[in-house]
C-alpha cells in the first residue's frame, strides 16, 4: 500500500465523526454526579450510564474530573434561566421573588428529583476548598442567584414596594436562604416546601413594611 493511502486512510479515521452525542453523554453522567455525588461515582458507573466504555469517555473528555466540569456547566446553563429568568427582567418585583419561592415549594412537593437538592450546592458540600473547580462553579452559581434577587428587589424598592436602603441585604439573605433550602431537600423535601412557603410569606410582608412607612407631615 502507498504511503499517500495509507495517509488518506488515517486521515479518514481521524475525521471520522463520533457515534455519541457529545451532550448527550454530559447529561447522562450530571445525572449520576447529581444522584450519587462525585467520588461515589466509579468510571464504571458512568460506562453503565453513558453506555461508553472508559478508553471512550477518556478520550472525549480527558479523565473523570474534565467530565464533572461538563456536567455541572450543562447542569447550570439548563436550569439557571428557567429559575432566575423572571427575577431578572425590568419588571420583576416583590411578587416575582414570591413566585419564586412557590414555584420551588411546588417543585420540592412534586419532583420526584427533589430529594437530590442541587448539583452545584451538593458538589461544593462535597467536596469544599479541596476542589478549585466546585469553589468557582459555587461561588459562580451563588453570584447568579444574588444579582437576580438584587434585580428584583432594587425594581421592587424604585416602586415604592420595599426600602431601597434593605435591598442588597435581603438579595444575600434570600441567597443564603435558597442555597440552604437545597440542602433541606435531601434531608426532607416536604420540609423544604414548607420552609418555602414561610420564605414566601415573609417577602409578602416586606411590602406591607413599607406601606407602613411615615409621610412627610404637611407645614400648617
Amino acid at each position: 500500500m502507498s504511503t499517500t493511502n495509507s495517509s488518506r486512510q488515517k486521515s479518514g479515521r481521524a475525521g471520522r465523526p463520533r457515534a455519541f452525542e457529545v451532550s448527550a453523554v454530559v447529561e447522562a453522567a450530571g445525572d449520576l454526579f447529581w444522584e450519587r455525588g462525585y467520588e461515589l461515582t466509579s468510571i464504571g458507573d458512568l460506562e453503565g450510564k453513558t453506555g461508553l466504555d472508559r478508553s471512550s469517555l477518556y478520550h472525549a473528555f480527558g479523565n473523570k474530573h474534565a467530565l464533572f466540569e461538563a456536567a455541572v456547566s450543562c447542569y447550570v446553563e439548563g436550569n439557571i434561566d428557567a429559575r432566575l429568568g423572571a427575577m431578572q427582567q425590568s419588571g420583576a418585583g416583590l411578587a416575582t421573588v414570591v413566585n419564586f419561592f412557590a414555584g420551588m415549594a411546588q417543585a420540592f412537593r412534586t419532583d420526584p428529583r427533589a430529594a437530590r437538592g442541587c448539583l452545584v450546592v451538593n458538589s461544593i458540600a462535597e467536596l469544599g476548598s479541596r476542589d478549585p473547580y466546585a469553589v468557582r462553579a459555587a461561588t459562580g452559581y451563588r453570584n447568579r442567584f444574588r444579582e437576580a434577587f438584587a434585580n428584583a428587589l432594587s425594581h421592587a424598592a424604585a416602586s415604592g414596594e420595599l426600602d431601597a436602603k434593605r435591598a442588597r441585604a435581603r438579595a444575600e439573605l434570600l441567597t443564603a436562604m435558597t442555597m440552604g433550602l437545597f440542602l433541606t431537600a435531601r434531608i426532607d423535601p416536604a420540609d423544604a416546601a414548607a420552609v418555602c412557603d414561610g420564605v414566601a410569606t415573609e417577602v409578602s410582608s416586606w411590602r406591607r413594611e413599607s406601606g407602613k412607612q411615615e409621610k412627610p407631615k404637611r407645614r400648617s
